[in-house]
């Protein structure tokens, strides 16, 4: 397998970011790699010097930066978060990126979306995403969407009150239905993937679950790891209308209409995907 080209990660010390250094480092040939940082100099960005990253100058607010950045890269992937009061807009730093993608004729790129997100679904951090999906479409550049459901890795690691409080408000608002889940690990998998071979997945449009359950499945999970009954907590389904306006619309697209991806056919194509006990099984073992 040749070896790849540089691939620039944004959000390299975030959840997703990570992820896929981790699974670029794993590969039997790893790229360089290269990610962006507002401050080169901090702890974090140091740590990734000491792995052999390079750290450039980079802002999502700053096209010019990522312009720089994008340099002598032959991929990239971006994840876009929620910004605060007084930056830009997550669609707009998403929008940068795709504009000095498109100034520097970046060949890849791979955008984590999330699943399911339209711009009118009525959940402010979907439509954010679907809107960069739509400059992505609209810009020419060959990309990949991989569009992630529920973070396992967004669940308690061991039980307790906590886990007891979380599956209950879950409950709240599945009512006894399933919720797709994916750990934040298998993004960076088929992340690499997807870099190993753009031929193959650009164009692509993936919607990402590793596993779907009912919060008594996951529970019951919980018991079959650590050996011992875990508490079953309940809260009346009007507490979520308590909840800050994004989650709660997103709680409530659980309860109605759930996320769609195929998992199924996501086996057969990446055999890798973590089930959610076999997630769990692994923060143990980490």
């Amino acid at each position: 397998m040749p070896v790849l080209p540089p691939v620039l990660v944004v959000g390299a010390t975030g959840q997703q970011g990570s992820a896929v250094v981790r699974a670029l480092q794993a590969l039997p040939q790893p790229p360089q790699i290269k990610v962006i940082s507002r401050n080169p100099s901090s702890p974090s960005a140091q740590k990734l010097k000491e792995q052999g990253i390079e750290v450039v100058k980079g802002d999502l607010s700053d096209i010019g930066s990522l312009e720089t950045a994008l340099q002598g890269v032959g991929s990239a992937f971006l994840v876009t978060t929620i910004s605060g009061k007084n930056g830009p807009t997550e669609d707009q730093m998403g929008k940068n990126f795709v504009t000095a993608a498109q100034r520097t004729s970046l060949p890849f790129l791979v955008f984590s979306s999330v699943s399911d997100a339209t711009p009118t679904c009525g959940i402010p951090h979907f439509e954010t995403k679907a809107k960069v999906e739509e400059a992505l479409k609209a810009s020419g550049l060959r990309h990949a969407v991989v569009a992630p459901v529920a973070f396992a890795d967004n669940f308690p690691k061991q039980s307790g009150f906590s886990l007891t409080m979380v599956l209950g408000l879950f409950e709240a608002a599945l009512k006894g239905k399933k919720l797709q889940v994916v750990a934040v690990s298998d993004i960076g998998y088929v992340a690499a993937e997807a870099f190993n071979n753009p031929e193959r997945y650009a164009g692509r449009h993936i919607k990402l679950a590793g596993d779907s359950l009912t919060m008594s499945e996951i529970r019951d999970i919980y018991s079959r790891v650590e050996k011992k009954g875990v508490w079953k907590g309940w809260l009346p389904s009007p507490v979520i209308s308590l909840l800050p306006y994004d989650f709660k619309m997103m709680m409530r697209m659980f309860g109605e209409k759930g996320y769609t991806a195929d998992i199924e056919a996501l086996r057969k194509e990446f055999p890798k995907l973590h089930t959610y006990e076999q997630w769990l099984r692994s923060t143990k073992d980490a």
